[in-house]
């Protein structure tokens, strides 16, 4: 059994989680709720749970601020949050678990059991101290990204990206060192983490971020700081020039 925590302001909600975890997670053992960051971690410290249930926004204080209270982090963390929440890019990047509210049995299944994988591989990962980063920097470069590959996380500042390439089902980061790193998610998935961080789709294949463009051919090229070159589809072109190439400064 694994020892939960649910800890959200909302009887409703509470009462939903509880449910379906009973009935859908019967290896989930809910030790306790709390309402607010103070009973939560009053909580955890009595308990030691190896999963907690946190909601964002509570009263007083939100959730993040649950996690300052530790200075290391031992148990699994699955975020609920509502579709608007400000934070939700900050969790993409940061690859932690969250489920939406209302809550959907498939996600709060699928979010357990890679809870559960990783409580017995002992992956607790530094990804939670990681978005703590990014809560406090939300919607700018100094967000860090947690970049999959096979087998761990890489921490990578945003701004030392300068564009990701999509490679078959995987894809290839390229950064301002001239690293190169390739990750098991597809290009999709990133162009999702990285729209709101002032990088733009090009092309199916390739995207890139703005703060690193050096200069715009005519013919549909676009060369970046580092000197590599990536097209801009036929299509977007126009999209392009209007929305992109007149809005930033390029030296």
């Amino acid at each position: 059994m694994y020892k939960a925590l649910i800890i959200d302001d909302e009887p409703k909600i509470q009462k939903v989680l509880e449910i379906k975890l009973n009935e859908f997670c019967k290896d989930i053992d809910i030790v306790d709720i709390a309402w607010d960051v103070d009973s939560a971690y009053k909580s955890i410290i009595k308990h030691n749970p190896a999963v907690i249930f946190l909601d964002i926004n509570m009263p007083g204080a939100s959730g993040f601020k649950l996690l300052e209270k530790f200075e290391k982090i031992t148990f699994e963390i699955i975020f609920v949050t509502g579709y608007n929440e400000y934070a939700i890019d900050a969790l993409k990047v940061s690859a932690v678990d969250y489920i939406l509210k209302p809550i959907k049995t498939a996600d709060l299944v699928t979010a357990v059991e890679k809870a559960k994988i990783r409580v017995e591989h002992k992956q607790i990962i530094d990804n939670y101290k990681v978005l703590q980063h990014n809560v406090n920097n939300l919607g700018s470069q100094e967000t860090q990204i947690a970049i999959k590959s096979a087998e761990a996380y890489d921490l990578v500042k945003i701004s030392d990206i300068i564009r990701c390439e999509g490679w078959n089902k995987y894809t290839k980061i390229f950064l301002v060192n001239g690293e190169q790193l390739l990750s098991s998610s597809n290009l999709g998935s990133y162009r999702e983490q990285l729209e709101p961080y002032d990088f733009y789709a090009s092309h199916k294949s390739h995207l890139v971020n703005k703060t690193k463009i050096k200069k715009y051919l005519r013919e549909g090229i676009i060369v970046l700081k580092d000197g590599s070159k990536v097209p801009v589809a036929r299509r977007r072109k126009e999209h392009f020039i209007e929305n992109v190439l007149k809005t930033i400064y390029i030296s």
